[in-house]
This record gives structure tokens, C-alpha cells and sequence, in this order.
């Protein structure tokens, strides 16, 4: 029954949420009831979910990094980060590509939409690349095509839902946090190294150092900017590491009040304060158009909480009815090598992500897909990992993929003009990485 549930609650999503296009928080919440019926016993597996998804820190991550979204946007924390970018990378050949990975990496960090990604960092960067030389359709493609940091990198919802399957059951947030950390690393250097080739191939210039403000002088006036990665570098100090290990011995804190720690709880609310604090100054007597743009944000918050509260009851009902051992029973009967299978999968979730939004696509394949990996003994954080890796391809998947026509827009050029482009230097290569990271030779924590 297990699998009939888990068949079910993928089935129901997808065609709620794809032919019939009603929101994905909606569809969630009917295959939850849809998914409960499989049972014979619904109010009893409705029971299960709900008081499971209830005991779940994950519901309250997902709206908490809304939240600090918002706050983080509206301080001007990332433009100030942005321009001591420039002053590292500005000087360089292709610098204001180069400000434009880093920036959509940095935004990574704290929002994972890729629409969002794009839109802040293209209005930005894409003006200063077509002053530097760049073509539209290079520019256009290299926003595009970074947007899916936002979901290579922790934190995202698409991470939330994963980690709501009944796949993620026995791995901790914090273990996932760390070493999607690192996996999104691996795509950012991607993303440098192919900026790096551009750079000789379109024989773009250094830009004039009059235009670029001195690293010091940057520094002097943004250095409170990089006080956002201390939000994100004490939880991860706190919860994993030789840090973790001193104290968490008996002697010390110990194990059992360091497990309580929680990086997915914590990251949001310290990322949030240290932006309040860093910005005050710009959001003295603007407090109004704070208070607007997070009431803008409510339906965000309504669809992440409803999102995440129906994934994580599906999942404790699923669970219930004994979808994992009944899965890794069914693919370990097909036997196929370790190689092929984890290929097969990192194509599948990339297509299933073509037409899907990143969330939509982890709620319908994301658990199966890490089952499947499990069966040829990948670990599971490395399996969540490559999974959200290649759902990452949201953005930069022809011809549906909004951030294309955001950054074509922004750079003024048909978006067909970037379909190729998109899919031969972002869409496979991420497929690659993926498939590197499953096989274990591109190593992660965990």
C-alpha cells in the first residue's frame, strides 16, 4: 500500500498542478487527503500526518526563510554585498560576469527562487555586462542559467519538501544544510570556470578601473554586508565539525542539548537579525514600506506553510503504510548497475523540472528518486543532494523556465536566442554534476 500511496500523492500533484494549473500548495493538499483514502483507514493515517507534520521544525524553517527574505531585500544588504563583488571581480576580464555569479550565489544563500534570483540580480548585472561587452544573449543566459543557485544552495523550500519525504527519514537538516553547501560549491566553480571561458572566447576586456570602486574604500563602506555569513556560520560551527564534537562530550554541553540545535531554525532567525542590524540605518522611518512588502509576502508565507504542512503529512502517512522498504524492495529487483540507474535518475528529475517548478518537481519525484539511489547504496544525504542538484535546472530550462524571459527581457533580446546556449552550458552540465556527486566522486559531507 505503500507504494499505491506514494503513486497516488505524485499522481494527484502533478496533473492538479499541471494540466488543471492550480497552485502547487493546493495540490499538495488534495494528494494529502487523496493519499490518506489508500489506507482503508483515513481519519486514523489523516491523524498520523497531521500530528507529525505538526512535530516538525521544517513547517516553520520554510516560512522563516520568507520572512528573512524580505528583511534582507529590504535592508539593502545584498546590494552592498554585490558592490564589494565588484571590487574583487570588477577588474577583472569579464569582471561584471564574474559579480554576477558571485551576486546570484550570495542571493542563493538566503532565497531560494530562481525568479527572484534572476529578476535582483539581472537588474543589476546585466546592464554592467552589456557595458563591458558582453552580448544581450550572453548576459541573458548567464543570468538564466545562474538562477538555479538558488536551489543548488541551502536554504530553499525545494530542500523543505525533500526533507518531508519519508526518504529523509534517520538524516538530520543540519547534515542535508552542510553538504548541499557544498554541492552548490561545486556548481558555482562551474559557473566561474565557464565565465573564465566566455571571457577569452568573446575577447571581453578589463573594465576601466575609474568604474570600479577600490576593494578598501568598498570594504570601508559594505564590510557589515559580510556579517550575513557569520548568520550561517555559527549554526553550521554549532551543529557539525570538530566544534560540535567538543561539546558534545560528556564532559562539556553534551550530545543530547547540542542535537537541539537546529541549523534550519536558526540560520533564518540569526540572517534576519544581523540584517536588521546592518541596515538599520536605511530602514530608519521606512518601516511602512517594511511592513508592506512583507503583507506582499502572505501569499509566499500561505504557500510555503500549506506546501510544506501537506508534504510532511503525505509523508508521515506514506511512511505509515511502509513506502520505503517496499520501494528499495521493488528497484532492487531491476538491477541495474549503479552507474546507469543514477543517470537515469538525474534525467528523469531534470525533465520532471522542465515543465515543474523545483518544489512541485521534489514533491513529485524527490522521494522516490532518493530511494532509487539508496538502492545502489549512495547515502542519503548525498542522494537528497544530487536530487536538489538537478532540480536546480528549473531556471534554466527551455522554453518554460520564467528566469529565460526575465533576464531576456531585462537584456533586451529573444529568449529563443538562449535555449541552446542554456541547455548546453547549464541544463547537462548540471546533469553531470548531479551524476558526479551520486557517484560519490565529487565528495560531500555525509
Amino acid at each position: 500500500m505503500g507504494i499505491l500511496a506514494l503513486l497516488v500523492f505524485i499522481s494527484v500533484t502533478v496533473v492538479m498542478n499541471v494540466p488543471l494549473r492550480r497552485p502547487i500548495s493546493e495540490a499538495l493538499l488534495v494528494a494529502l487527503f487523496a493519499t490518506a483514502l489508500v489506507g482503508g483507514d483515513p481519519l486514523h493515517l489523516l491523524g498520523v500526518g497531521i500530528w507529525g507534520a505538526l512535530d516538525n521544525d521544517v513547517t516553520f524553517a520554510g516560512m522563516a526563510f520568507v520572512f528573512m527574505g524580505v528583511i534582507v531585500a529590504a535592508s539593502g544588504l545584498i546590494e552592498r554585498l554585490i558592490e564589494v563583488f565588484n571590487s574583487v571581480f570588477g577588474r577583472l576580464r569579464g569582471g561584471a560576469a564574474y559579480v554576477s555569479t558571485a551576486g546570484s550565489a550570495a542571493i542563493g544563500l538566503v532565497a531560494g527562487s530562481t525568479a527572484g534570483n534572476a529578476a535582483t540580480v539581472g537588474s543589476v548585472t546585466i546592464p554592467w555586462m552589456k557595458k563591458d561587452g558582453w552580448s544581450s544573449a550572453r548576459a541573458a543566459t548567464l543570468v538564466a542559467g545562474n538562477s538555479g543557485l538558488g536551489v543548488s544552495l541551502p536554504p530553499n523550500s525545494t530542500m523543505f519538501i525533500i526533507l518531508a519525504t519519508p526518504a529523509a527519514v534517520g538524516i538530520s537538516a543540519g547534515d542535508v544544510y552542510v553538504s548541499l553547501l557544498v554541492a552548490g560549491s561545486y556548481c558555482v566553480l562551474y559557473r566561474m570556470l565557464v565565465v573564465f571561458y566566455w571571457t577569452r572566447r568573446d575577447g571581453i576586456q578589463r573594465t576601466g578601473s575609474g568604474l570600479v570602486q577600490s576593494f578598501g574604500r568598498a570594504l570601508a563602506t559594505g564590510w557589515r554586508s559580510l556579517t550575513i555569513f557569520v548568520g550561517i556560520l555559527i549554526p553550521v560551527v554549532l551543529t557539525f565539525g570538530p566544534l560540535f564534537d567538543w561539546l558534545a562530550s560528556e564532559s562539556r554541553v553534551g550530545a543530547e542539548s547540542m542535537d537541539t540545535i537546529s541549523i534550519i531554525v536558526w540560520v533564518p532567525i540569526l540572517i534576519s537579525a544581523i540584517a536588521l542590524i546592518e541596515g538599520r540605518k536605511r530602514l530608519r522611518g521606512r518601516w511602512g514600506s517594511v511592513r508592506r512588502a512583507i503583507r506582499a509576502e502572505a501569499p509566499q508565507f500561505a504557500t510555503v506553510g500549506i506546501s510544506l504542512f501537506a508534504a510532511l503529512a503525505a509523508s508521515e502517512i506514506m511512511s505509515e503504510l511502509g513506502v520505503g522498504p517496499q520501494l528499495s524492495a521493488a528497484l532492487a529487483e531491476m538491477s541495474l548497475p549503479a552507474p546507469l540507474l543514477i543517470l537515469v535518475i538525474c534525467v528523469v528529475a531534470v525533465v520532471v523540472a522542465t515543465p515543474l517548478s523545483s518544489t512541485a518537481t521534489a514533491a513529485a519525484i524527490g522521494a522516490p528518486a532518493v530511494i532509487a539511489m539508496g538502492s545502489v547504496d549512495v547515502p542519503t544525504v548525498t542522494a537528497v543532494c544530487a536530487v536538489l542538484v538537478c532540480t536546480s535546472t528549473e531556471g534554466a530550462s527551455p522554453p518554460v523556465g520564467a528566469p529565460i524571459y526575465l533576464a531576456s527581457g531585462m537584456a533586451e533580446v529573444s529568449p529563443k536566442r538562449t535555449f541552446i546556449p542554456l541547455i548546453v552550458w547549464f541544463v547537462v552540465p548540471v546533469i553531470a554534476i548531479a551524476w558526479l556527486i551520486g557517484m560519490g566522486w565529487l565528495p560531500i559531507p555525509g
